[in-house]
């Protein structure tokens, strides 16, 4: 499991939590997060597309889940900590803020209820 880093800002369909991302927690050109990532924001992220496309916000609110590129998705991100599918029903039973709390509080943070 990588190290994580707090992180306010915006939870992307997947339910990664941005502050447990490799790319996101890396000193060296890290990712501003999904809150300003153009990739998590557009359309070059899969699960944007395909939740925008079933009216939903998050993977866990969609009739068709867990589908099939969602388990392939869960399967790789085992490796760096996070169980997405645990991810999901965790997000589904608290909702994003207190989500995003949970997680924070793993990260040693206090949680704020404000985004950065």
């Amino acid at each position: 499991m990588i190290a994580l880093k707090t992180y306010q800002g915006h939870l992307p369909p997947c339910g990664i939590f941005c502050g447990g991302c490799p790319v996101y927690v890396r000193t060296r050109k890290p990712c501003p997060g999904a809150q300003a990532s153009q990739r998590c924001q557009q359309k070059a992220c899969r699960f944007q597309v395909c939740c925008t496309g079933h009216g939903v916000q998050h993977c866990c609110q969609c009739a068709e889940y867990p589908c099939q590129p969602f388990k392939r998705f869960a399967r790789n991100w085992l490796k760096y900590g996070q169980d997405m599918l645990a991810n999901q029903a965790r997000l589904k039973e608290l909702g994003e803020q207190a989500y995003l709390e949970a997680w924070n509080a793993r990260a040693g943070a206090e949680p704020s209820g404000e985004e950065e």
